[in-house]
């Protein structure tokens, strides 16, 4: 049973869709990449960027992905999550330990 309240009914609000930021995605590619990236050691992030050197390969053979946006970001991540890696073997071991203030604070 509905509890009566009489005439107090409050009028249907608006539906307005809040404006929210465009998708961007290079961004998304980047993010992808650093939630796999978690706890992946050396070996793993080199056999990932192969990975990713094969797929942008692949993509230049064909016309719709030759100008893929993500898959160039996902790419240059890994990129630069190698490069990290490399400089840091000695001090860290896996991404998790590099996830610091200064990863972080880089292409976002």
């Amino acid at each position: 049973m509905w509890p009566t309240g009489g005439d107090t009914r409050r009028p249907l609000a608006p539906r307005i869709a809040a404006p929210h930021e465009p998708v961007d995605p290079a961004r998304i590619g980047r993010r992808v990449v650093r939630r796999r990236a978690k706890g992946m050691d050396v070996g793993a992030v080199a056999a990932a960027l192969e990975d990713a050197r094969f797929d942008a390969r692949q993509d230049l053979l064909h016309e719709d992905l030759a100008d893929d946006v993500r898959g160039r970001a996902e790419h240059a991540e890994w990129e630069r999550i190698t490069q990290l890696l490399a400089a840091e073997a000695a001090a860290a071991a896996t991404w998790d330990d590099l996830r610091g203030g200064r990863i972080e604070e880089g292409t976002a």
